[in-house]
């Protein structure tokens, strides 16, 4: 019983041993598969810093409209009945195009005829008088006289026929190739002598007429660049240069009146437009918009470095388009994360995507 006593303990003790190796070897394999799954990455769109000129701008907001100098407004020397209108308003149009069609009204009418018939009696008064005169019967002063009735009345009746009087038709042609900027009559309505029938915008005459806080009025000056923007389509600017910088707050807006001649096809007559001022430029850097982002910390962007992303905190300036001033730890030509950059975090690897 002693001589096979001990043989338990070593089986016991040798599947103690087996069971430790399989666990080692179990552990040492699990590690490698772990390791060897796909590295968490985020993708992105980036693009590069840019270093140039940056302006500080003032914003202001208004619409397109009409320069003064180039605005027609066409009107009747005669009251009138208007029998047709002809065109729409924003309806492009070349000079002599018509615009209205008019009547007289009772009352014009009468006048015209009232000096029709005064040449007729002072034709024949003249003939009267020049009959005597031959005969000795009348004076050289009453001849004079008769003579200037004459020409009083008929230089009344040839005003009428200027005013368009005497036409059971008139037709208003435009004078200047342009835009219908507004049509203020209506068919069958009655206006008075001198009343706007239809306003004409020249060709090139479009001006944004926009509104500037007057706390802020005191840094413009005719010249300075502006960018006017569609407020409807970021993309549809033109760039032009103050021409009329106000000096006198609107009653209506509260607001001090810039101008500045704004043609473009994509800002037609009447849209509302905002203006981007630039009041000072230095150079610096700008990154797209989009690439930053803000948080509790402030402003932040994204910069790709061998294949992560870096958080770098910036301060912001003022903006151009789509462009925005920053200053920080960066450098002309870094990429940053435009799309994508709320998901990261620092550190994190990325895939690059889309332009």
């Amino acid at each position: 019983m002693r001589r096979y006593g001990g043989w338990p303990v070593v089986a016991v003790a040798a599947g103690i041993l087996l069971i430790a190796a399989l666990l080692v070897w179990r552990l040492t394999q699990k590690a490698p598969e772990e390791g060897d799954g796909p590295t968490p990455s985020a993708l992105v769109t980036v693009a590069a810093v840019r270093a140039g000129p940056v302006s500080r701008t003032i914003e202001a907001y208004g619409v397109i409209a009409g320069a003064a100098a180039a605005t027609r407004t066409v009107s009747a020397a005669r009251d009138v009945i208007v029998q047709d209108v002809l065109v729409t308003s924003g309806q492009p149009i070349a000079a002599g195009a018509p615009l209205v069609a008019l009547g007289d009204t009772p009352a014009s009418g009468l006048v015209y005829r009232q000096a029709a018939d005064a040449v007729t009696y002072a034709q024949r008064d003249l003939a009267r008088v020049l009959r005597l005169y031959q005969q000795q019967l009348a004076a050289n002063d009453q001849l004079i006289a008769a003579q200037k009735t004459l020409a009083d009345a008929q230089a009344a009746l040839a005003a009428q026929t200027a005013a368009g009087g005497g036409h059971a038709r008139q037709v208003i042609v435009s004078p200047i190739a342009g835009v219908v900027g507004q049509v203020a009559a209506a068919r069958g309505q009655q206006i008075a002598a001198g009343g706007p029938l239809v306003v004409v915008v020249a060709s090139g005459g479009l001006v944004a007429q926009l509104g500037v806080e007057p706390n802020r009025a005191a840094q413009l000056a005719p010249g300075q660049p502006v960018r006017v923007v569609s407020a409807l389509d970021p993309n549809t600017a033109v760039a032009s240069r103050l021409t009329v910088v106000g000096r006198a707050i609107d009653p209506a807006t509260h607001l001090i009146a810039v101008s500045a001649p704004a043609q473009s096809p994509g800002l037609p007559l009447g849209a509302a437009v905002r203006g981007e001022i630039a009041v000072a430029t230095s150079q610096g850097l700008t990154v797209p918009r989009a690439s930053v982002v803000y948080d509790e910390d402030g402003a932040r962007v994204f910069v790709v470095r061998a294949g992560k992303a870096h958080r770098v905190a910036v301060a912001t300036g003022p903006e151009a388009g789509d462009q925005i001033a920053v200053t920080g730890d960066l450098h002309a030509g870094d990429p940053v994360v435009v799309v994508g950059a709320y998901q990261l975090q620092d550190g994190l690897a990325v895939r690059l995507g889309g332009p």
